[in-house]
């Protein structure tokens, strides 16, 4: 695929085989196929440019007006003869033009430009060029290529190759980004911006530059700008760029050559979304061609622009008139095949003033939200008046809002709420949502327990038996809830045991959105206390119910998706952990903007558990920046404290913007960048609070020994850099034990095991341990237990077995990018060869005998043999031949 920018166009396939079919032996050519703006142009201006290859004698020009005309792409060449219908006369001027120019050695090239318009005559002409002379060809068209058309016959030709320019993968968009940004993405980024533009190469370059000219791609200037501890990143804060004058133009040339109704095809689908085949049909719209070109694709049986940003241009070229009569035609032909309408559709209508019934607008609207797009929800839901002509429309918009993070803008529009609605049920709701949102924004007390006042107060003078039972309920259940949530989210009062959770959950009369929170909070209770295994459960409980639950999925799915993957890695499931994140890494826009902030805080905390703590940071960092645009789950707190023991682990100062004790102004409530309450909001909750007492900085009357699982996790990353001595008189191992003892999961249990043999001088059990650590993925375990076993050995004097563990041990460290720590890396350092070992080493390894080693290095053979028999035990080898794969480069003891 072509890569547009820096050196990627030289490095694709296609460059390569471009390249070949012009610099092999004889005639022939090749033919570029591709959509429009997919880079054909740019390929063939850079294989030109490479060395030995000739700028093109003839450039043929075709076009739609030109196919039906005898050498119509010719004709400019054939002005000087009277009559081109004797091939023998058109093959003769044509060759004194192509062999005419000077300076020109080896095979004349040929460069035929929108080659799907290619004639007949000129096709025939060209073949037999390529047949009786030195001549290549380049075809550069659209669509697909039709084995009876006039190309068709031309690649008939021997030697003629067909190179088809596919979108950018992720790999590709990144690169092209990334020279236009001139820094790193996120990962997150990267799959917006391949989705915004469908991975056509000019719509990347484009986006990327005017996203970077709008603003909102940016870098947060909070964390540390140090590349040589992690790299800053560039993130997309808002998907939706503004048209500017750029894409506008880009718009404009990838639409004038095509014919009017196609255009006009564009254009209703930029405007009505996604069609039926049929109903394009009906309009007489031809979409066909456009398919193959690959400016329209197919998903799920409807034809649509292949790109996010494609519909956003195509639609500002739309005038108003154009709009009304494409609405028109649009509209007639869905009556007639009785389709019903899009949320594109709806909007549409709307916007054209076209009336649309408020019932409709409603269920458009929910179901858009239910799909996680919110800003298409709101669109409908503003431009559909349904705050004001709808109850259940204003309560809609404001779960919009807070989905959406918009938490002032819904707290503010359901204070309004509550004065207004009528409806109980709707009131309820609109009272429970507003606690969600206080909780959200801050945790104030006085406001929390005024809301539950005004809210039972409201239940005066209500003659509704059953409604008013039902508000009752729902206010009893809110304000049972909001003391364990805070009890537990909060330093303030005593936590919860279990059981009162479980006692709340007893109730069967409890509403869902009350028992999907209580459910969240019992599994982060049981998580704190290193029973990942019951907080899994409680989780995966909580996802099935959200599965059935459209109106509460769109809220909470996304910090049950954060809990499921945060208890799965605490128990050691790694591969389970990992085939569930990437289920949720998304390819729609609306699941990469909001679970990717989470994604990226999962990937970081399990490279931190394996102590890759390179990547660890860099992908905390990622996280810190996007959710701070995006921060549903809640969870930014936890990223930044945990950034803030990775930058300390390092020995490096934290920034002054993420120290302790900072507020950033965007918390309260002004941002450029939307959703972003800044780090207060969740700072209370349980997890943050565990890693700010890691850090040595607890909430009142808090400490570590409060979250055992964080403590856990602490204590192993100090005891695995003690040696045995230091170890034998650290009160820590002895802790750990017993808290890895009590915890579920098989990290804990391989720790406890660990710990539990480090007090007992047994290398067998040691090894025993690693090869039932490797099994689960849990490396950092097994090589610890192989360097521990191999220092027993090494002090038993059987420098061969341990040799030959930290030989392994040094493959795992590489091959698995993990960190080391202080205590492996010294013992490690008993493999390392001297100078004098190293330099035999090298010439053992060029095949030299003993003997010859002894000659070259004017010692005695005997001399040579001892060190060999000390670079043996080291390295746990025993044959010669070995040395070639022992894992160490001769003269530098590294790994």
């Amino acid at each position: 695929m072509i890569k547009p920018g820096g050196n990627s166009r030289t490095n694709s396939t296609e460059y390569n085989e471009l390249l070949r079919a012009l610099r092999q032996q004889g005639s022939g050519g090749a033919l570029i196929l591709g959509g429009v703006g997919m880079g054909k142009t740019s390929l063939v201006e850079a294989v030109l440019s490479a060395p030995g290859i000739q700028s093109p004698v003839m450039r043929l020009f075709c076009s739609d007006s030109l196919s039906s005309i005898a050498h119509g792409a010719l004709s400019p060449y054939l002005g000087a003869l009277e009559n081109i219908d004797e091939p023998v006369a058109v093959l003769r001027e044509l060759n004194r033009t192509l062999f005419s120019a000077d300076g020109v050695a080896g095979p004349r090239i040929v460069l035929v430009e929108d080659a799907q318009y290619l004639d007949a005559q000129s096709s025939f002409v060209l073949s037999l060029l390529i047949e009786n002379a030195a001549v290549k060809v380049i075809a550069v068209g659209a669509g697909t290529l039709d084995a009876n058309s006039p190309l068709g016959t031309l690649t008939e030709v021997a030697s003629f190759s067909t190179i088809i320019m596919q979108p950018l993968d992720l790999l590709g968009v990144r690169e092209v980004a990334e020279t236009v940004v001139d820094g790193r993405l996120s990962e997150g980024s990267v799959r917006i911006i391949k989705r915004m533009t469908g991975g056509n190469p000019r719509f990347v370059e484009a986006y990327a530059a005017s996203c970077k000219e709008q603003g909102i791609l940016f870098q947060d200037d909070s964390l540390l700008n140090d590349s040589t501890v992690h790299e800053p990143v560039w993130t997309v804060a808002r998907p939706l760029p503004e048209v500017d004058a750029r894409l506008i133009s880009l718009g404009r040339e990838l639409t004038r050559y095509l014919p009017a109704e196609e255009q006009l095809t564009l254009r209703l689908l930029a405007l009505g979304g996604p069609q039926r085949p049929e109903l394009l049909d009906e309009c007489s719209l031809p979409y066909r061609r456009l398919v193959d070109a690959g400016d329209l694709s197919v998903v799920e049986a409807a034809i649509t622009l292949s790109s996010e940003m494609q519909q956003r241009v195509v639609r500002e070229l739309v005038t108003e008139q154009e709009s009304a009569q494409l609405h028109k035609l649009w509209s007639t032909a869905s009556v007639k095949l009785g389709i019903d309408a899009n949320a594109l559709e709806v909007l549409w209508s709307l916007e054209i003033g076209e009336p649309v019934p408020t019932a409709t607008v409603l269920q458009i609207a929910q179901a858009t939200a239910s799909a996680l797009d919110y800003e298409l929800a709101l669109r409908l839901c503003t431009m559909g008046k349904l705050s004001q002509f709808h109850q259940q429309g204003a309560l809609l918009e404001a779960q919009v809002l807070l989905g959406m993070g918009r938490y002032y803008a819904a707290r503010s529009l359901l204070l309004r709420l509550i004065d207004q609605l009528t409806d109980l049920e709707l009131l309820g709701q609109a009272f429970a949502y507003l606690l969600e949102v206080t909780t959200c924004i801050g945790m104030d007390k006085s406001e929390l327990q005024k809301i539950l006042g005004t809210w039972k107060s409201r239940a005066e003078g209500q003659n509704d038996p059953l409604a008013l039972e039902a508000f009752l309920t729902l206010q009893h259940a809110g304000a049972g809830l909001l003391d364990l949530w805070i009890r537990v989210n909060s330093a303030k009062g005593p936590r919860p045991r279990t059981q009162e959770l479980h006692n709340f959950l007893d109730d069967p009369d409890l509403p869902i959105q009350a028992r999907i929170i209580s459910m969240i909070t019992l599994s982060d209770l049981y998580s704190s206390q290193g029973l990942c295994t019951d907080a899994l459960q409680l989780a995966e409980s909580t996802m099935a119910i959200l599965q059935t639950e459209a109106q509460f999925r769109s809220l909470y799915e996304v910090r049950v998706f954060f809990r499921i993957g945060w208890n799965l890695l605490f128990l050691g499931e790694y591969q389970r952990a990992q085939q569930f994140i990437n289920a949720y890494r998304g390819t729609d826009l609306n699941s990469i903007q909001h679970y990717q902030g989470v994604v990226s805080l999962l990937d970081g905390i399990s490279d931190l558990l394996q102590s890759r703590v390179r990547p660890a940071v860099s992908k905390i960092a990622e996280a810190v920046t996007e959710l701070r645009i995006v921060d549903t789950a809640q969870v930014l707190s936890v990223a930044i404290n945990l950034y803030r023991l990775l930058l300390a682990r390092l020995g490096t100062p934290v920034p002054a913007a993420v120290a302790f004790g900072t507020v950033d102004d965007t918390a309260g409530g002004y941002s450029s960048v939307p959703g972003y309450l800044g780090e207060e909001a969740s700072e209370q909750r349980i997890f943050p609070r565990a890693f700010a007492a890691a850090l040595g900085n607890p909430h009142d009357g808090e400490s570590l020994s409060d979250f055992p699982l964080i403590e856990r996790e602490i204590l192993y990353s100090h005891t695995r850099q003690l040696s045995g001595e230091e170890l034998a008189m650290a009160p820590q191992r002895e802790r750990l034990h017993l808290l890895a003892g009590e915890h579920q999961g098989s990290r804990p249990a391989l720790l406890a095991r660990l710990m539990e043999l480090l007090g007992a001088a047994n290398s067998e059990l040691l090894e025993d341990l690693a090869a039932q650590a490797l099994a689960k993925d849990e490396y950092l375990v097994a090589i610890e237990a192989m360097a521990r076993a191999a220092e027993q050995h090494a002090a038993a004097g059987d420098q061969r077995r341990c040799g030959a563990l930290l030989r392994r041990t040094a493959k795992i460290l590489e091959q698995h990018g993990l960190d080391s720590g202080r205590y492996i890396a010294r013992i490690l350092a008993l493999t390392e060869l001297t100078a004098r070992e190293a330099e035999i080493v090298e010439l053992a390894r060029e095949g030299r005998n003993n003997a010859q080693i002894a000659r070259a290095l004017t010692v005695s053979q005997r001399t040579v043999e001892g060190h060999l028999y000390r670079v043996f035990s080291k390295l746990g080898i025993t044959e010669r031949s070995a040395l070639n794969n022992a894992g160490l480069q001769a003269g530098t003891g590294t790994r």
